[in-house]
């Protein structure tokens, strides 16, 4: 059941990213970035349609991915990376719903948004540029969030240059909104931030910790146990982060070592670097009579 409603959120979440390109960003030459800023751009430039470009730079992506990252990686990327260009092509035909731009920059970027926050839900990506950036990753090791911002970038000046610069700045509008919709979106469904124990072995701990700072860009601190039944050495490395970055972590955890365990718990607050600061307290008020 559990399954199932995974899966759900991932057609959902991709069904509205779709129709919200074609019916808001593609009709209005916004491209905001991704594979579908991008297809939008290159689909004016060579005369083709967005969706057969998706299509085919999905196909390319996972094919290339599958031969860099492992089958194993590619398998997750695969239903949401297939998913987007086939709701594309089956909503091309559907009419717009404004050609005010800065009304699709505002609301497609809202709609990608909430679609992007219903993937996550689902503990699901949507491949594309995601794909390019683990590749870059693993290859260069670039961290993901400086690959993407980059990419993201040049799909916008792209699209200033084939459409007009009005139209880029249109587009960082809706990628603005975008990001802000996404956010709030997760935060509404778990606010609280979460702690994750991770236990392996001695011999994963470079790695683990290594892939906890490059790809999620999170700190960690490492803790001495032991085994209370083998009473062999063991590492135990503990790190605050968001909830929308738990199904990363234990997916790249368990990539590297399958026997690890996590521990999940609730963070009511978090103060510190990167988190919530806290309040200073009130200086001390001098009565006027010591004066």
């Amino acid at each position: 059941m559990y399954q199932v409603k995974q899966y759900s959120f991932l057609v959902l979440g991709t069904f509205i990213i779709a129709v919200c390109f074609n019916l808001l960003q593609s009709p209005n030459q916004i491209a905001s970035g991704g594979l579908t800023g991008a297809s939008l751009v290159l689909g004016d430039v060579f005369h083709i349609s967005s969706a057969i470009i998706l299509w085919a730079a999905t196909l390319v992506l996972l094919v290339g991915g599958s031969c860099f990252l492992g089958l194993h990686t590619i398998f997750k990327n695969i239903i949401g990376s297939l998913l987007i260009p086939f709701f594309v092509y089956v909503t091309k035909e559907v009419p717009p719903l404004t050609h005010d731009p800065l009304l699709a920059a505002i609301y497609g970027g809202l709609g990608v948004g909430l679609g992007l926050a219903v993937v996550f839900r689902a503990e699901g990506n949507t491949g594309g540029f995601t794909l390019i950036a683990q590749i870059l990753h693993k290859k260069k090791a670039i961290k993901h969030s400086t690959s993407i911002m980059v990419m993201d970038a040049a799909v916008m000046i792209a699209g200033g240059l084939v459409f007009s610069p009005e139209k880029a700045l249109y587009a960082l509008v809706g990628a603005f909104v975008t990001r802000l919709t996404m956010d709030y979106a997760v935060r509404v469904h778990q606010k609280n931030s979460k702690v994750a124990y991770i236990i392996s072995s001695l011999e994963f701990e470079k790695q683990i910790s290594e892939s906890i700072l490059t790809e999620l860009d999170r700190g960690l601190t490492k803790l001495s146990g032991s085994g209370g039944y083998t009473n062999n050495e063991r590492i135990v490395m503990v790190t605050v982060l968001a909830p929308s970055k738990i199904a990363t972590l234990r997916a790249l955890v368990q990539d590297i070592d399958p026997h690890a365990f996590i521990i999940l718990c609730e963070a009511t607050e978090v103060f510190g670097e990167g988190f919530t600061q806290p309040v200073s307290p009130p200086k001390k008020l001098v009565s006027s009579n010591a004066i």
